[in-house]
């Protein structure tokens, strides 16, 4: 086999110092893989000299061209926002500079405590990142994006061995993630790194009343921002007691606290009498994960066992409410398949998929994706 002489750098980023290295390999010029080598947050693969980029706007990269996986900084943000809706708006084959409108997702994320971004650059621009999102025991990654005139370059593929060694340093037991369903190459990739399809998860949508009430609110839903901040650690421990009966350590306080701190939406709370029966954390409006006129569920549930079907109604019904007052009253929100007899109340309710994608696990993991709990979230 023809063999070709590689030259890389690596580039390891530790705090307040840079270490450069160089190395020359020998390596066969028609199988040559995406290698790296790791140095602290920093993992590297040379490029190889024969790879040409599918549909690249950009000449094919140099044989010594670097590409380093490292975190995300601040001074990052409006080049991976604008790159996350390009990547999006060149598969829907939309605008970019309109694609998700006034929603701000990439930096609401970014300021989470619960959440990890990674970059990728080549020769120290910024080409691609991925999101990861730690739910207690599960983690869940996305949006992976990759600027498009960098796309078959192997970046996305970069992106996610860095990932998977993230996983590890965490110690999750779930890892699943949320794709589109339609896209045999997305499911390809990601089964190269043992993530299967499970079922799919349609996005639900559905538009109510906007009429403002104002002293009516007390009545009409409980919101976890209008209870003092002992009662609230309180609330945050329920509402961890109740992830649990999904799935042993699974913890959501991250979105709830996130919500709050940002001031982004309400986290929407049902009783009964004095026991915490579900919850609902909720993305209001413009510069969240939600648009203008939007209330995007990240995550809801309610308490497994008899009476689980009217609980969730009562339970939509405030967020419904909330949505309305706060002039955001298109309701959104995604329900796995899984979730049968969820999915069909839903329905009954006057709920429409507005697209749909698929939820994949690692190995044979089925995490809470079971049919006898009420789960509203997409893992997006």
């Amino acid at each position: 086999m023809e063999r070709s002489r590689v030259s890389t750098t690596w580039v390891a980023r530790t705090p307040g110092a840079a270490v450069v290295r160089s190395k020359t390999f020998q390596l066969p010029s028609l199988d040559l893989l995406a290698r790296r080598a790791v140095f602290g947050e920093a993992s590297v693969v040379p490029r190889r000299d024969s790879e040409k980029p599918l549909g690249a706007k950009t000449a094919r990269p140099e044989a010594n061209m670097v590409l380093v996986v490292d975190p995300i900084t601040e001074q990052d943000l409006d080049r991976g926002d604008a790159i996350f809706r390009a990547a999006f708006a060149a598969i829907e084959r939309k605008d970019p500079t309109t694609m998700f409108g006034d929603a701000d997702a990439y930096r609401t994320r970014w300021r989470a405590r619960n959440t990890r971004f990674i970059a990728a650059r080549e020769d120290g621009e910024l080409v691609g990142s991925n999101v990861l999102t730690r739910w207690g025991s599960l983690a869940t990654f996305g949006p992976l994006t990759v600027t498009p005139d960098r796309w078959d370059r192997g970046i996305a593929r970069a992106l996610m061995e860095r990932t998977e060694e993230v996983f590890g340093e965490w110690k999750v037991t779930h890892r699943a993630l949320f794709t589109f369903a339609n896209s045999p190459k997305h499911i390809a990739l990601y089964q190269k790194f043992g993530y299967w399809p499970s079922y799919l998860t349609p996005m639900l949508e559905r538009s109510v009343g906007s009429a403002p009430t104002g002293n009516e609110e007390e009545s009409r839903y409980s919101l976890l921002s209008n209870k003092p901040l002992p009662e609230q650690a309180s609330i945050l421990s329920e509402t961890r007691d109740l992830c649990d009966e999904l799935l042993p350590g699974f913890d959501v306080t991250g979105e709830i606290e996130s919500v709050r701190d940002q001031h982004a939406g309400e986290t929407v709370l049902l009783f009964d009498r004095s026991r915490l029966e579900g919850f609902a954390v909720c993305h209001i409006g413009a510069r969240t994960e939600a648009s203008s006129g939007e209330t995007y569920v990240r995550f809801a549930m309610v308490r497994p066992g008899a009476g689980r079907n009217e609980r969730l109604k009562a339970l939509l019904a405030e967020v419904e409410a909330l949505g309305g007052d706060r002039r955001a009253p298109s309701i959104q929100f995604g329900c796995n398949l899984s979730h049968r007899e969820t999915y069909r109340t839903l329905v009954g309710m006057g709920y429409r998929s507005d697209f749909i994608g698929v939820a994949m696990v690692s190995g044979n993991d089925v995490a809470y994706l079971r049919p006898e709990f009420d789960v509203l979230d997409d893992w997006r």
